[in-house]
């Protein structure tokens, strides 16, 4: 009977070892790619842009999207990465039909097959939107004479240009009888015939690719002044300390500035702004700085502004005086 008791336990022991080294089943899906995109189409194809949109894929270690296109003459190549399900292609030819496809990327980077394949041609249909935040400044900048007009750079990919049209007549109506001029870029330097104290009148039109013009910008204007006249102290010369600069003003109501420094490209140490309606008289501008160094070179600059901008619109030559006992 006692026999019989330990071969019980032998075996129920064998049995137990056993069970414990069974292997066990494991799954290692790090080499499975993952599910192909879905529903892809074409949102919008316009003024050389076009825009795809696709269905978000479902699983959860799927972290973005290649991007491929071709066309009728090129091969189907990878032009960009999106975490996003759209993606927005620009800078493209009207006339070329474009061919899109994607695939989805894991965590892994492991690749899906391409989605469906879908194409458009983004036409020239519309022309662009009227140029936005003109802003201008009229510059007599020690002898170079100008009109800087600058304005808010389109967003849209298919800007050529911008044409540029210049009036004396407030209000004038932009045509090819009054354009100055084309830029590339969103400024524009105004260097025709420029009078002192005469409002030149300016609007913009952005141009596309095809040739297609904009509406006209809001009007901007801006002058440009005279630099003033100095009577007192002369330029390099050597002068007791004074209470008051003496200037002969401009022939309009304006602000001027004047800056003292203690070389000639920085370190400025005394300043003082003064709005004026004097024309026809002289300027009289109190000087007061905190100190003074005997014998010492300084350097300063009259500005003037119009109001229009906050730049100046007249900037001197740089003088220079000494200062003695």
């Amino acid at each position: 009977m006692k026999r019989i008791r330990i071969v019980s336990v032998l075996l129920l022991l064998l049995l137990l070892y056993n069970g414990c080294e069974r292997p066990t089943e494991t799954t290692d899906d790090s080499n499975i790619p993952p599910a192909v995109p879905t529903g892809l189409y074409i949102y919008y194809a316009s003024d050389g842009e076009i825009t795809i949109d696709w269905s978000s894929t479902n699983e959860g270690d799927v972290k973005g999207y290649n991007i491929y296109r071709r066309t009728d003459s090129t091969e189907s190549k990878k032009i960009d990465y999106t975490s996003d399900s759209y993606y927005f292609d620009d800078s493209l030819n009207y006339n070329v039909t474009y061919f899109y496809k994607i695939t989805s990327v894991n965590i892994r980077d492991r690749e899906s097959g391409f989605s469906n394949e879908v194409s458009a041609t983004p036409i020239n249909r519309y022309k662009p939107f009227k140029p936005l935040g003109s802003q201008i400044n009229g510059r007599n900048w020690e002898g170079d004479i100008s009109i800087f007009i600058k304005w808010s750079q389109g967003y849209e990919s298919d800007i050529k240009g911008y044409n540029v049209y210049r009036s004396i007549s407030q209000g004038f109506i932009s045509d090819s009888s009054n354009i100055i001029g084309f830029t590339n870029g969103n400024s524009f330097s105004d260097t025709l015939n420029i009078n002192f104290y005469t409002n030149y009148f300016y609007k913009i039109r952005a141009v596309d690719k095809g040739n297609l013009i904009s509406d006209e910008s809001n009007e901007v204007s801006d002058l440009v002044l005279e630099i003033p006249g100095v009577i007192y102290p002369k330029d390099n010369s050597t002068v007791r300390p004074f209470n008051q600069f003496l200037i002969k003003p401009i022939h309009v109501p304006a602000t001027y500035r004047i800056g003292l420094q203690t070389n000639q490209y920085f370190d400025e140490v005394w300043s003082t702004t003064v709005e004026t309606s004097i024309t026809d008289d002289t300027l009289k501008i109190d000087f007061t700085p905190s100190t003074l160094e005997i014998n010492k070179t300084y350097y300063w600059r009259i500005a003037t502004y119009s109001g229009i901008s906050q730049d100046p619109n007249s900037i001197s030559k740089l003088y220079s005086v000494i200062f003695k006992e």
